[in-house]
């Protein structure tokens, strides 16, 4: 009867683990891609900016206009 007993928790400990590595490895993914995502968005809002800025500063430097 023991043994039964000892069988059927390390069967459910054992699905226990599987589902606890399954819903970790769900949420890893789904922050990875997020934050590769958010990455891509804030590279490219940092290029854009920087274009900006390099047109207005050839705006105002424009020697060549006199």
């Amino acid at each position: 009867m023991i043994t039964i007993d000892l069988g059927y928790a390390a069967i459910y400990a054992g699905l226990a683990c599987l589902v606890l590595v399954w819903v970790y490895l769900g949420i890893h993914e789904q922050a990875k891609a997020r934050y590769y995502w958010i990455g891509r968005r804030d590279g490219w809002n940092f290029h854009r900016r920087m274009i900006d800025n390099k047109v207005k500063s050839d705006e105002v430097f424009d020697y060549d206009k006199n």
